[in-house]
């Protein structure tokens, strides 16, 4: 890196733009699917309480009681 700051922050400021508006147009092509992954993410996280719902009353069944 350059020994002068004026030059070493005109580096940092340039690519920290550059990789924000890389970011703005990727987000700018995939936000239509966003909502959906979002979606995805709650049904996942409603299935798997389901399932350990599940799992805690067969175990609870094969024990012959109900688990601490």
């Amino acid at each position: 890196m350059p020994n002068n700051r004026v030059i070493y922050w005109g580096i940092v400021v340039l690519v920290v733009t550059v990789l924000l508006w890389i970011g703005a147009e990727v987000i700018k092509r995939i936000e239509w699917i966003l909502p959906y992954a979002a979606g995805i993410g709650v049904l996942t996280v409603v299935a798997g309480f389901i399932y350990e719902f599940w799992k805690k009353r067969a175990a609870e069944k094969a024990a012959g009681g109900p688990l601490p």
